[in-house]
């Protein structure tokens, strides 16, 4: 394809407390970060969950975080910062972590006991209220961020790529608003530390640009969003977008148009948003597992078509245009 990036997800569980994690994990992911590299993809943005489980605060699932009034707030963004530090150093070859996914969400960031209206996780009742969300948000990307730069004082933070809840960029902009808004007012973050300096926070902002179509109303709310970075004297700040894709629902006709919104916004990106460093391309192959937990449309994300019926990997007419973006000369259907 021509990758030169990739999002590398260090999956919940892999480590438990700062000094126990998979010795076999460990090595896989030590030999996937060569094998990436020998294949030229050097830029490496790790991610992973992390939300403690050895403190006083028991938490319900592998999202879920104490409110701020909770008496265990403090010693639980401490553990954050113990573990991010683990984390980070026990994989020196990546220096930029992503301090999560989709925190502005309660699906990915809620309190114990967020249920929805249909008993399961999903946006609804039992959340934090607006205000909680991104003071709990920012406490934690603090504390991360610290504990990553102790681990690995070459890496960079990466705020959690943002979700446009809705298809609704102006959710993700109204956030980094609110963040920054917080950071300034000198209360921020929670303890006896106090910073007003984002960089203390994050090193790149992150969000997943998703939309239903690409045009120039989309540049504008993605200028937008960087707006709110000017306005608050981070003008220079770089960009990372973890997530960038469409679903097709299996539909080849608008699976083409898809890829033509991809070629555009690539575009835009090249010339026009300065402020990306990076897009990563969601995702390699379709899931058909994804069903199960996020509907049909989760599934038609892939380039690639999973292995089925005795068939490998295949690629799909989006796979061929990525490719075209990014310069790659490979044969797509050597896995077939």
């Amino acid at each position: 394809l021509g990758c030169k990036s990739f999002r590398f997800r260090i999956p919940a569980g892999f480590i438990s407390t700062p000094g126990q994690y998979s010795q076999s994990g460990y090595e896989y992911f030590k030999n996937a970060i060569k094998e990436f590299h020998d294949a030229g993809v050097e830029n490496l943005i790790g991610t992973a969950m992390i939300f403690p489980q050895y403190t006083s605060f028991r938490p319900d699932s592998d999202k879920s975080a104490p409110r701020p009034d909770d008496s265990a707030y403090g010693e639980w963004l401490q553990a954050v910062s113990d573990m991010w530090e683990a984390l980070a150093a026990l994989f020196p070859e990546i220096t930029k972590w992503e301090m999560g996914n989709e925190f502005n969400s309660g699906v990915f960031f809620h309190p114990n006991g967020y249920k929805g209206i249909d008993g399961t996780l999903s946006e609804g009742s039992g959340g934090y209220s607006e205000e909680e969300q991104y003071t709990v948000v920012t406490d934690y990307m603090y504390y991360a961020a610290k504990g990553i730069k102790k681990g690995n004082p070459s890496a960079k933070a990466v705020a959690p790529g943002m979700a446009p809840i809705g298809l609704s960029a102006l959710v993700v902009q109204n956030f980094y608003e609110d963040i920054y808004t917080y950071i300034e007012s000198g209360n921020a973050p929670f303890g006896e530390e106090k910073s007003t300096n984002p960089d203390d926070y994050f090193d790149y902002l992150c969000w997943h640009p998703y939309t239903s179509k690409v045009d120039e109303t989309w540049l504008k709310e993605n200028n937008a969003i960087y707006q709110v970075a000017i306005d608050h004297g981070d003008e220079g700040k770089p960009v990372i977008f973890t997530e960038f894709g469409f679903t097709d629902q299996g539909q080849p006709d608008a699976e083409k148009v898809h890829s033509g919104y991809l070629e555009t916004a690539f575009e835009y990106m090249l010339k026009e948003m300065n402020y990306v460093e990076t897009c990563c391309e969601f995702r390699m192959y379709t899931c058909t597992y994804a069903e199960k937990w996020g509907g049909v449309g989760e599934v038609y994300f892939g380039c690639f078509l999973e292995p089925s019926g005795g068939k490998g990997l295949s690629p799909r007419d989006k796979a061929y245009t990525i490719q075209k973006i990014y310069g790659g000369t490979g044969d797509l259907s050597q896995y077939e």
